[in-house]
Order: structure tokens, then sequence, then C-alpha cells
């Protein structure tokens, strides 16, 4: 059997066909299936766009599972009923498993062993495994929360901006970098760019690059809000260890996100100086996200489901 991994996130939606012992055969990009973002019937038009071209181009043959991870599959009844509504739909028959993009990312990184997963990307959460015990923390949504997500970064970024510009803070890279990439003539029509092409998360998280590069530099606003972000995925780790490893020597801890590919890994460094609990043992992941829902199913039905 074969398996098609379907990593739905805020940005976008990626498919990937592996075979029957989990080596990547293809792998494609769809915009965002996310049900808070594109409603009921944009995911389920993602989702069938991304399936048919599986099996067209993908390698599936004939048996093969279905391993869900959506964003936006959480703990709020209706989404989860029409979200689970659609996919048993878009499986057509085929054996499937659903779960969040969450958890789907932290069993690929951890190989479906016990530890903690820290995830960074447009949004920001963590997972913690243990047995048959899980345990998230953060996760809220940037409407709420989302410190140390790529949104919370590019905010920061603005608010930065903003103070540089009026004179609350000496000017830095941050502000020369925002101000060339988005071709600003006034600093102040920063304001309707806001409300129309940067109201969104996904915009304003693609601006986190430039804080990385101002760090680079040596701009040291940008230094801290790097800095701030690890210690917001740190205080998450930190939780998790209390809750549910309080007596564990080691805790095998990854990460998932773009956040951690910024400045060469400059955030994983920090997390490795010292800000993390000195149990953890940072390990890079296992797998990629678009594996977690099929090492799941591909268990799952290897033990007689």
């Amino acid at each position: 059997m074969r398996w098609l991994g379907v990593d739905g996130g805020g940005t976008k939606t990626t498919f990937t066909t592996f075979s029957e012992d989990m080596s990547r055969l293809a792998t494609k990009d769809f915009p965002t299936c996310h049900i808070g973002q594109v409603g009921k019937e944009g995911m389920r038009s993602v989702l069938h766009d991304g399936i048919e071209w599986s099996m067209r181009c993908g390698g599936l043959g004939d048996a093969w599972g279905i391993g869900f991870g959506l964003a936006g599959y959480g703990n709020e009844p209706i989404s989860r009923d029409e979200i689970e509504s659609v996919c048993e739909d878009e499986a057509q028959g085929h054996p499937h498993v659903l779960m969040s993009d969450l958890k789907a990312g932290c069993v690929a990184a951890l190989g479906l062993e016990d530890g903690i997963v820290v995830v960074a990307g447009t949004g920001s959460a963590a997972l913690g495994i243990r047995g048959e015990k899980e345990l998230r923390c953060g996760g809220w949504g940037f409407q709420i929360d989302d410190e140390g997500s790529g949104w919370w970064i590019g905010r920061r970024l603005l608010q930065a901006f903003s103070r540089e510009s009026d004179g609350r803070a000496p000017l830095g890279a941050l502000y020369v970098l925002l101000r060339d990439h988005l071709g600003l003539e006034n600093d102040y029509d920063l304001i309707a760019l806001r409300r129309t092409t940067l109201s969104g998360r996904t915009e304003v998280a693609s601006l986190a690059p430039l804080v990385f590069e101002a760090a680079a530099e040596g701009d040291k606003e940008a230094e801290l809000i790097l800095h701030d972000a690890a210690a917001a995925d740190a205080k998450m780790v930190s939780t998790l260890v209390r809750e549910l490893f309080p007596t564990s020597p080691e805790v095998r801890t990854s990460y998932v996100g773009g956040t951690f590919k910024g400045g060469d890994g400059v955030i994983l460094d920090l997390l490795s100086g010292g800000l993390l609990p000195v149990s953890c043992r940072l390990a890079a992941p296992e797998y990629g996200p678009d594996a977690g829902a099929c090492l799941v199913l591909r268990n799952t039905l290897g033990k007689g489901m």
C-alpha cells in the first residue's frame, strides 16, 4: 500500500505521495485549505484538486491510504464536523486518518516516539506526547496569541518600524529594510497597507525574513525580537516538561516550522544556548510534517486497525 500525506497549514497545503516504506515519490504545494480562511467549500476544492493531482501524477497506484493533517481541526465542534465530513468524502473510500496539522507535524518529528515538538510557522504551538497522553500548549491563533510565530515576528517588525519612524526609537536596519521592501514613499502609507495588502496573517508573516536579515546586520531591535520569539518557544516547552516529563532525565525535543530555518537557524541556536530546560535534548525532525498522519495510519493498519 502507498500513502498520500496532506499537510494543510495556514499558508499552503502540501500533497506528498509515499511508497510502502515511506520514501517520497512526489510532492506539490496548493493554496491553503484552512477552513477558517477559505471556508468549507474552499477547503473541499483544494483537497479535491490535490488528491486528483496525486492520483494522476503521484504514483499512488490502486491501493493507497491518506493521512490528513489540517490546520483548523481542533476543539471547535462545528469546524471539526465540517472538516471530518469533507475529508470522508474526498478520501473516496480509501483508508484515512484525520488530525490537526500540529499533531501530524509532531508525530512526524518524533517518529511516533515520546517527546515534545514546538511548531512555529505562520502560527505557533507545542505538543507533548507521552504514551497515550498528549498535552497541547499555545495554538490559540493570531487573534489571541501565537507568540514566536512568523505572524508574531512580522507584527513586531511593524511595531518597531512605527517607533523608529516617529522618533520613539533610533533608526536601524529594520526600518530601512521594511521601507525598501514595501516601497514606501511616506511612512504613514503603512497604515493603509495594513488595512489592505497586509491585512492577513499570512501577509504579515511573510515579513518575518526581514527581521532575520536585520539581525544578521547587527540590528539590536531585530535581535531582541528573535530572542523573544525563542523565549516564547522555550516557555511552551518548559510548560510541557513540567506537566508531562517532570522527572525524566532526558526529553526528546524537536521543532517544525519556517522560523527555525531563518538566519541559518538563529532561533535554534538561542534555544540550545540555555533557554530550554536542562533535560531537553534538541533533535532534528525524523520526518517532515506531510508524513505525520501517514505514519499514524500505516502503524494503525499494520496492527489490524
